[in-house]
């Protein structure tokens, strides 16, 4: 129609003719530009509801083009109205429904989602209603429901959304997708109260079931070709690139532009090989590199060949894995396997291995060395400054004897403070030899260790070889008998192993005999490590043996337990922790009965089906509650064969005992058993508490055992506390039982019971 056939209208009307007239023919030509109307917010169509006629005009054939219709909710009533537009272009239809009928037309997946997001959406929590369900529309569709209907509806189903209503007869077809249309909901709040109660919601509403069968799988396979993060192409029968993925993209820092029609070896490394394969089986994996990368990428590469629509054209896809970060990581797990975690020294494995290789190449002209050093007094320095301040001692040790052995010899750590040494003496005599001497003399420099200046020796011994037979475990047994034979003379000495020399070995079988006696005599001492709650008052203790052998001194835990385990010492042993536990344990409750006390159980004992009888008599004898022990076991327990833990810890727990896992996270399968096992305290392990104040890593890992131990009704009680951040991390993370050297050093019984008395007395005092 054009202007000329209105000469009598005026000049106004035609202007505005003409300006509906451009709109219409710009919206007939790019239905595209209709879908930019439909994500316009709810408000703006509200407001596009309330034009002119000639407005709502337009907005209404932008909802037709869309195939959408407006949904327009009165709180008052609880009602809505929905306004259709046909996709035959007819006139708009109205209907009215009670949001109680719609709820029961939802798939019943879907249907607490739409409540919840409904209830979100009227308590202003979301700014916008938005959400993609599933819905059974009636079994007449163009039968529309009047406003009385609507009403009568509301009436029989209630106003109430959330109610619980009887089963909805379109649940019978839940299984069924043919049974359901998708539908994309959206609306906003355009009308408040006073209060600021919602009054008015209106929004549009969209079936897409074509939509999503249409375009699902092409999304999904899109998608993950897009998304992956391996890099991928997909190329042409003659190697050309056709399609590439961002993550190819961002491997070759190039863009999809570039690479387009570009051959695939301009990227990697051809091979002729796997080509020849391809040919006969379809798809092939190889290893190759990168091209045109400073520095090349290592590369995993799978070829799969396919045609598309039956086409005589041949495709490739083709992914492309860095391998980069797997070989950086096989390698620090070759290191990790050779090396010392604390002074990244080779370790026993490695020693050996390399000692082996040495040998072989030994000869009357070229004799190999071996030197064994053991620090002296560094126990003394662990007990008095604390397991970090040792492990920096041992760590600034490492590092001078790096910086003094020779360019074709070897330092390792044999284990705790012992290190061997091999290399090649220039001369054939080894008193005529420097190395050792050198060593001895590094060691002794002085350090400095928490303010205070710290002075090691070593006890060394050495020994030499021409003969490339000589087992490499012979010659560190020959520098170690000569190591204890320094010792034995008086420490911070270099001895020279001779032929004969068998002081050592006479040493231990002494030593063993001299632990047996003490054990039958009931002269193992033990003494008693305080746990301190959040009040930082004392709550427990852990029982710790201690030994001081007649002919040697104080000797460490670490060396006269393995000689009980070892040696059949172990039975009377344990009774004798029993026995002092529970009479320690009986002996402290009287001044507080609260306290309990800790004592660990070996690997072996719980192979013992009698333990819990064991110990059920031993707490009768004390006059003691099972509630007043808590045992310690660890992770080893679990890895005993035939044996049966959860057996005895479940009769133990019957009894009343209580059961803490020590030291955790060392073993290799700590969670299966917090899932799995009867405990009740988790004791962390102090490698997770040390640093944790300072290292994020750390922090998460420590974090993370304290939320899952006590979202599994697990106590947590840390070890090794030792500064004050420290202390202040693990409250902040609820931890409830502390011990370490922040608080206590373990002491004598008596003094242990002195403490706890001075803190009853103390509390009486305050009440």
């Amino acid at each position: 129609m054009s202007r000329s056939d209105y000469p009598l209208m005026n000049t106004s009307l035609d202007a505005e003719i003409l300006r509906l007239e451009r709109r219409l023919e710009r919206e007939r030509t790019a239905r595209k530009a209709a879908e930019l109307v439909l994500s316009e917010k709810s408000a703006e169509l509200y407001q596009a509801l309330e034009l002119g006629r000639n407005d709502r005009r337009r907005l209404e054939l932008a909802l037709w083009a869309g195939n959408e219709s407006i949904w327009d909710w009165n709180a008052r009533e609880q009602i809505y109205e929905l306004i259709s537009f046909p996709p035959n272009g007819s006139q708009m239809t109205r209907s009215w429904g009670a949001f109680a009928q719609v709820t029961r037309r939802i798939h019943p997946n879907d249907r607490q989602q739409f409540k919840l997001r409904w209830q979100l959406f009227l308590s202003g929590n979301l700014d916008s209603f938005d959400l993609t369900l599933r819905y059974q529309s009636p079994a007449d569709p163009e039968q529309l429901q009047s406003l009385e209907q609507a009403l009568a509806g509301r009436d029989k189903y209630g106003s109430d959304l959330y109610a619980e209503h009887s089963a909805c007869p379109c649940d019978q077809d839940a299984t069924n997708p043919a049974k359901w249309n998708w539908i994309h909901w959206r609306g906003r709040i355009v009308e408040y109260s006073e209060d600021n109660t919602p009054l008015r919601a209106v929004g549009t509403v969209k079936d897409i079931t074509h939509y999503r069968s249409t375009q699902e799988s092409y999304l999904l396979m899109a998608s993950a070709f897009a998304n992956s993060r391996e890099a991928m192409v997909i190329t042409d029968q003659h190697g050309l690139i056709k399609e590439a993925n961002c993550s190819f993209l961002e491997l070759f820092n190039t863009s999809e532009e570039a690479v387009i029609r570009v051959p695939l070896n301009r990227y990697i490394e051809s091979t002729d090989n796997p080509r020849r394969s391809l040919d006969e089986t379809g798809s092939i994996t190889y290893e190759t590199s990168s091209c045109g990368l400073q520095p090349e990428i290592p590369l995993e590469v799978s070829r799969n060949h396919f045609q598309h629509d039956n086409n005589s054209q041949h495709f490739s896809i083709i992914t492309l894995r860095n391998l980069t970060e797997r070989q950086r990581a096989d390698r620090a797990l070759q290191h990790m396997a050779r090396h010392d975690g604390l002074t990244n020294l080779p370790n026993r494995g490695a020693l050996h291995e390399e000692l082996e290789k040495m040998l072989a190449q030994a000869h009357a002209e070229r004799p190999l060395a071996l030197m064994f050093v053991d620090l002296d007094g560094f126990k003394a320095v662990n007990d008095e400054f604390g397991h970090i301040a040792a492990d920096l001692l041992l760590v600034t040790q490492a590092r001078r004897m790096l910086a003094i052995i020779p360019e074709q010899g070897l330092v390792a750590r044999w284990g705790g403070d012992e290190f061997v040494f091999c290399w090649w003496p220039p001369q054939g005599d080894l008193n005529q030899c420097r190395l050792p001497n050198m060593v001895l003399k590094a060691i002794r420099e002085p350090m400095s260790l928490n303010t205070a200046s710290i002075r090691l020796s070593a006890s060394i011994g050495v020994v030499a070889t021409t003969d490339p037979g000589t087992e490499a475990t012979e010659l560190i047994r020959q520098a170690d008998a000569a190591m204890y034979e320094a010792k034995a003379l008086g420490r911070n000495r270099i001895q020279i192993y001779c032929d004969g020399m068998s002081k050592a070995a006479s040493h231990r079988a002494s030593l063993l005999s001299e632990l047996g006696h003490a054990i039958d005599q009931d002269q193992i001492s033990f003494y008693v490590q305080p746990k301190f709650d959040a009040g930082q008052r004392i709550c427990g203790g852990e029982m710790l043996a201690r030994w001081t052998s007649a002919s040697a001194g104080f000797v460490s835990p670490a060396e006269f337990i393995p000689m009980i385990e070892q040696n059949g010492l172990s039975a009377a042993f344990a009774e004798a922790v029993m026995r002092s536990g529970c009479r320690f344990a009986s002996e402290a409750r009287q001044l507080d009965p609260d306290i309990h006390i800790a004592i660990n159980l070996s690997g072996w004992q719980m192979l013992d089906n009698s333990l819990p009888e064991k110990l059920l008599a031993h707490c009768q004898q004390a006059n003691v509650p099972c509630q007043a022990l808590e045992l310690e076991i660890t992770e080893s327990v679990f890895l005993q064969p035939d044996s049966n833990p959860l057996g005895i810890m479940n009769r133990l727990r019957k009894h009343g005992f209580r059961i803490a896992i020590d030291d955790f996270g060392t073993g290799y399968s700590s969670l299966s058993y917090l899932r799995d096992m009867p405990l009740d305290t988790v004791k962390i392990d102090r490698s997770f508490v040390i640093d944790a104040d300072a290292n994020e890593r750390a922090r998460k890992i420590l974090s993370a055992i304290i939320q899952m131990s006590h979202d599994l009704g697990m106590k947590i009680v840390a070890e090794g506390v030792e500064t004050p951040d420290q202390l202040q991390l693990l409250q902040q993370l609820q931890v409830e039982t502390y011990q370490g050297f922040l608080f206590a050093r373990p002491v004598p019984f008596e003094d242990f019971l002195q403490l706890v008395r001075d803190q009853a007395n103390a509390a009486s005092v305050d009440h």
